[in-house]
């Protein structure tokens, strides 16, 4: 990860914040009680999808940039 561009580090850190704020919301219903299980789980499926994403971007970048 010491590679990653300053874009993709950032990026990385908001999903990992968001995950654990929608798990922290799910448990406890602090930020929004009206999210249902269903949605916390979309989001954080949507958020490890794009972490998944970020990391194979970084990947190609550093084959690209290797040769």
């Amino acid at each position: 990860m010491k590679n990653y561009t300053t874009i993709s580090k950032a990026a990385l850190a908001i999903c990992i914040g968001l995950i654990i704020l929608s798990v922290v919301n799910g448990i406890t219903g602090f930020i929004n009680s009206a999210i249902s299980f269903s949605g916390t789980a979309i989001c954080i499926l949507g958020f490890s999808i794009a972490i998944f994403a970020i990391t194979i971007l970084e990947k190609e970048r550093a084959k690209r940039k290797h040769g």
